[in-house]
């Protein structure tokens, strides 16, 4: 869990001062987290380089400047897990943004849990 909060803190200051790209260790729950940020459309594109050691990220900009991403905010901690049951996210408001969730069927964000009836841990929340 710590290298997902380096992770996120590393994506939010690159946001807040518009930087194209970052530099992040490899590892598979990173890999997972950054693919489903592609496929949702928040950052462009993840490549592996220097062997597959290091993934370089790709943020997304409009044509004004600003990202999909406002704010990352990790929810689950090292030493406080937070769960949702598939009743407890139905009850949830997002306010603009998206839980992403640990499921027993990989990672989602709320709106898929909704759609697939699934709950898990809730990893951080993506305004």
């Amino acid at each position: 869990m710590l290298f997902l909060s380096y992770l996120i803190s590393k994506l939010n200051n690159a946001i807040k001062s518009n930087k194209k790209y970052i530099f992040s260790p490899n590892n598979s729950f990173s890999m997972q987290f950054l693919k489903l940020l592609v496929v949702e459309g928040f950052i462009s594109s993840v490549v592996e380089i220097n062997s597959g050691k290091l993934l370089q990220v790709y943020l997304k900009y409009n044509s004004k400047g600003s990202s999909p991403i406002k704010k990352i905010v990790l929810v689950s901690t090292l030493n406080k897990a937070s769960f949702l049951s598939y009743s407890a996210l139905t009850k949830t408001e997002f306010n603009g943004g998206s839980l992403l969730v640990s499921t027993n069927k990989g990672l989602h964000l709320s709106q898929d849990c909704l759609k697939f009836k699934l709950g898990g841990s809730v990893i951080c929340f993506i305004s």
